[in-house]
């Protein structure tokens, strides 16, 4: 189940071939809602939040890439508070598999942060929150909401506007841990590779794929 290119014929603009992406998630509502606002209405994506540990949601990607012929799958989880040896056996398990692994540690907030800010610091996923909080209600825009809702289902095009600069700090964070072996990922804090499903899903974005 590899991670396998796809390409569109610049002049004729033919489709060669269009990928099924499956995307299993920790969380139930949070990452599902960010992932499925993707304007990839040109590739099929079925984004799972299924509620349950990290070991967990990589052999339940397993069951699924076995019952269909997805082309990319991706897991999606956080590193929180589960045992080091649990989490490392996951993003090993997800590798063992060639399955995309977009893990953030300690939560997938970071990501969300990295939008409006760099930050290398260890800190709590309530502490993520209460950051957040702080620089919704100082921006102060149209549109904008003054705090930050975990399960907002429209919290992709809020911070759409901001996306380069997290792909730009998310990528600049995982600088130090870029020769780092598998056993180590637990101890990756403050890391997030969701930007590495991001770029993936961007690619299949009909405006940016005619570029």
């Amino acid at each position: 189940m590899g991670k396998k290119d796809f390409s569109r014929d610049k002049k004729t603009d033919t489709k060669e071939q269009l990928p099924i992406i499956l995307i299993v998630c920790e969380g139930q509502r949070t990452e599902p809602n960010y992932f499925d606002q993707f304007e990839v209405t040109n590739i099929t994506i079925e984004s799972r939040g299924i509620g349950d540990n990290t070991t967990g949601i990589v052999n339940y990607a397993i069951k699924e890439s076995q019952k269909n012929d997805y082309d990319q799958v991706w897991c999606v989880f956080d590193k929180d508070s589960f045992p080091n040896d649990n989490f490392n056996t996951a993003v090993q398990l997800a590798q063992n598999n060639d399955f995309g692994i977009a893990y953030s540690n300690e939560s997938f907030e970071l990501w969300y942060i990295l939008h409006f800010e760099f930050l290398n610091s260890q800190i709590t996923r309530d502490q993520y929150i209460k950051k957040l909080n702080s620089i919704f209600k100082s921006k102060k825009l149209e549109g904008f909401p003054d705090s930050y809702k975990k399960n907002d289902p429209n919290i992709y095009r809020i911070l759409k506007p901001y996306q380069n600069t997290a792909l730009k700090n998310a990528k600049n964070l995982s600088k130090d841990y870029e020769n780092e072996l598998v056993p180590s990922s637990a101890t990756q804090c403050p890391v997030t590779y969701v930007y590495k499903l991001v770029e993936e899903l961007n690619k299949w974005i009909p405006s940016r794929r005619l570029n």
